[in-house]
């Protein structure tokens, strides 16, 4: 099968000639019909900063179908109500089943867990080898190509957002650093809640244009910093940074309110120095990595019911590279999605 891999940090991505895996024990094989190019995929093939294993296949947004199992997940699919044939999303985080953090149900947090693209090989590729039936959720009706970005663009600020819910009480003000994928899933989650008032902020003016189109009450181009408390009528109580590098962190710290919420999602390795002085009082600063198998469940039923709106560019899968560097480039607007076959 055709693999799109890293082999060593800044080096292009290689388009390698792999064998087919066989499913053994648990795990289940599926044959990918499309993977999400994420900017996370961007640090991982470009910098060593990002826990991960190398010569690995790329790819963590993965949506397919399932096409062989081995003999102990047979059972365990018939129990989650699906079969070969049947359309799904992997979710990422695959913990190692035994522990606290698999067992209350966010796998992602497994000390010892693994995921597609990381430490295992993932969706850049025909196929992709699941290592356990429970990492599949059925996507029914969905178009897998389509759906494919849901299992990070879509779940992870979902999480994001749920984890954030003490904070966005009626009348919090939120402002949203980042208007690609994550951020514009974020601003439909927000607008699920009742009684907020959503800022934008973007470097692309395009970007900036459709945030308001889609329902920001304030959105700021870069430059115009000074407008966030006029706009807000004061600092947001939760901050989303969706870009994590050391330029938007540092804007986050300076419009939290005291007591409010900084979630950093964004993973361009930046840094904030902590302690006193360096967020107002009582201010918050949390990761988001990922989100659970349940939120990944419940991002799928929005979808299906019509809720959630994205698109997507398919791409074929040979042509990585160059989605690679039309996405480092900016300017893309739709999630580019790699696809095998020509």
């Amino acid at each position: 099968m055709l693999a799109v891999r890293t082999h060593a940090a800044g080096e292009p991505l290689s388009l390698d000639e792999l064998p087919i895996p066989e499913p053994t024990g648990d795990a289940v094989l599926v044959r990918v019909a499309g993977c999400g190019v994420c900017h996370t995929d961007l640090h991982l093939a470009r910098t060593d900063r990002l826990r991960m294993v190398r010569p690995v296949t790329l790819g963590h947004e993965i949506a397919g179908w399932i096409h062989e199992v081995g003999p102990r997940a047979a059972p365990l699919l018939r129990r989650a109500r699906l079969a070969i044939g049947d359309a799904v999303l992997v979710h990422g985080g695959w913990g190692c089943g035994a522990c606290r953090e698999c067992a209350s149900g966010v796998e992602q947090r497994c000390e010892r867990g693994t995921s597609p693209g990381f430490q295992r090989d993932g969706g850049y590729a025909e196929y992709v080898l699941v290592p356990h039936a429970r990492h599949l959720v059925g996507i029914g009706d969905l178009d897998p190509v389509t759906a494919a970005p849901l299992a990070d663009e879509g779940v992870t600020p979902f999480r994001a957002v749920q984890r954030a819910v003490p904070w966005l009480t009626p009348g919090a003000r939120v402002l949203v650093i980042g208007y690609g994928g994550l951020g514009q899933f974020a601003l439909q989650f927000l607008r699920h809640l009742p009684d907020l008032t959503v800022a934008v902020r973007d470097i692309d003016p395009d970007k900036v244009a459709a945030a308001t189109e889609q329902g920001a009450h304030l959105a700021l181009l870069g430059g115009d910093e000074s407008l966030v408390s006029l706009g807000l009528a004061g600092p947001a109580d939760v901050v989303f940074d969706f870009v994590g590098d050391d330029g938007s962190m540092a804007y986050a710290a300076a419009n939290v309110a005291p007591g409010g919420l900084v979630s950093l999602v964004g993973e361009a390795g930046g840094r904030l120095s902590f302690g006193f002085g360096a967020l107002p009082d009582e201010a918050s600063l949390t990761t988001t990595a990922w989100g659970s198998l349940a939120d990944l469940r419940e991002v799928v039923r929005r979808a299906r019911r019509g809720r959630l709106r994205w698109t997507v560019e398919p791409i074929p899968l040979r042509q990585a590279q160059a989605a690679h560097d039309r996405l480092a480039a900016g300017g893309v607007t739709s999630r580019l999605v790699l696809v095998p076959g020509d």
